[in-house]
């Protein structure tokens, strides 16, 4: 088994390596950036850390797959939903079923609309000269449009052994702009380890890693991010009423600069969360923290999770998610 581990281990060290040679082309030059958004209100409120997290429900689809295949419910379900920037917004959706020795399997989907905006054209001189006073000399009015993306993905994790689990996911992603429109598949791997060092975890999760694309005439890489991340329990275990638990990642993305993630989690009676975290080396967002509430109706666990994002300039965020163990 440590074999097939180290394996493993190798295949995302080649993944990643294969990212380092794309340093030199940084911002603007992928397509699909809608699947950066992260999705997790539990993740958001963290600073965007959580893979190695392993409490975690079906909206663990988004953070790293292979946390599913912790989970001790037959089924998860987990609904999220962000007022993103400049008024567009963000939906998920996601399921788990656990099949036993087979596995995990779910399904996965993301929303993300910007809405209708104005569409408009530079008048010719020959139209301009037939405008009536007071009209707008530069432009034509040509309605609206709108303007989305989303991605719908299969999942599948295991535990293979006590300490090691993996999981992935295969996504169909789409988006489009008035009349055009582009499409891809991409596939998501990670894993979680047990180091058997008190309580350290380690965690690895590459992101949307898939074949360039075309939209009109301009071909596109997927934006794909490797992250590197370790979590432990300061205070209790991560499977007790009450504990407090530390995140630290890395996250390598193909189109900007690496980044380091911290966060913290404290659970109080097996009833409330407090999180926060800290996002060093980004340049306008910064600091996020959150609250989770668990709590039994008709015999079923919930979670209900709420985070806030700061951003310098543009307005802050707030994610909520509602989840459901059963």
């Amino acid at each position: 088994m440590k074999k097939r581990i180290i394996a493993w281990l190798g295949i995302l060290f080649i993944l990643k390596t294969s990212l380092q040679a794309e340093l030199l082309e940084k911002t603007g030059t992928t397509g699909f950036v809608f699947l950066k958004i992260p999705a997790s209100a539990r993740q958001i409120a963290m600073g965007e850390s959580g893979i190695a997290l392993p409490n975690a429900s079906s909206d663990a689809l988004f953070v790293n797959p292979a946390l599913v295949a912790l989970m001790t419910q037959k089924n998860a379900f987990s609904f999220s939903y962000g007022d993103w920037y400049v008024d567009t917004y963000h939906q998920t959706f996601s399921y788990v079923r656990n099949l036993n020795l087979f596995g995990f399997i779910g399904v996965n989907i993301l929303n993300y609309q910007v809405g209708e905006m104005q569409k408009t054209r530079i008048l010719s001189s020959y139209e301009a000269d037939y405008l009536q006073e007071g009209e707008n000399n530069k432009y034509k009015n040509l309605g609206t449009f709108s303007a989305g993306a989303y991605s719908i993905g299969l999942s599948f994790a295991r535990q293979l052994t006590d300490k090691f689990s993996i999981g992935t996911n295969l996504k169909y992603v789409h988006e489009s702009i008035d009349v055009y429109s582009a499409d891809n598949v991409v596939a998501d791997i990670g894993f979680i380890f047990f180091t058997g060092y008190r309580s350290l975890r380690v965690g690895a999760y590459l992101q949307n890693f898939g074949l360039e694309t075309q939209y009109v005439s301009e071909s596109f890489k997927m934006p794909q991010i490797m992250t590197l991340g370790i979590s432990g329990d300061l205070l209790g275990s991560y499977n007790s009423p009450t504990y407090l638990a530390y995140t630290l990642e890395a996250k390598h993305p193909n189109d900007e600069s690496e980044k380091i993630h911290v966060g913290v989690e404290a659970l109080w009676n097996n009833i409330i969360t407090l999180r926060g975290g800290y996002k060093f080396g980004s340049d306008y967002e910064k600091f996020t923290v959150g609250i989770g509430l668990r709590f039994i109706f008709q015999e079923k666990l919930f979670h209900l999770d709420m985070a806030y994002m700061n951003h310098e300039y543009l307005q802050s965020t707030m994610r909520y998610t509602l989840s459901m163990e059963l």
